[in-house]
């Protein structure tokens, strides 16, 4: 296992932001808007490779939904 892996697999909630780790999301944000999630990848290698970067606007916090996307979900 890796360093983050190991201690950064999981996610942590601070108010209305979540910070995913090392896990299936590969180092995400999202944060809670009053109608609409704000959502986007940290530009950190998961899993020993670089995965594609996003940032998009959406309802319910999935890409399917978005409203506003920069870059490509993988």
């Amino acid at each position: 296992m890796t360093f983050g892996e190991k201690y950064f697999g999981s996610h942590v909630n601070l108010g209305p932001i979540t910070i995913y780790g090392e896990n299936a999301m590969h180092w995400a944000v999202n944060i809670k808007l009053r109608r609409s999630f704000l959502c986007f990848r940290l530009p950190f290698r998961c899993f020993g490779k670089w995965w594609p970067l996003y940032f998009y606007l959406s309802p319910d916090a999935t890409p399917t939904m978005a409203t506003f996307m920069i870059g490509k979900i993988a």
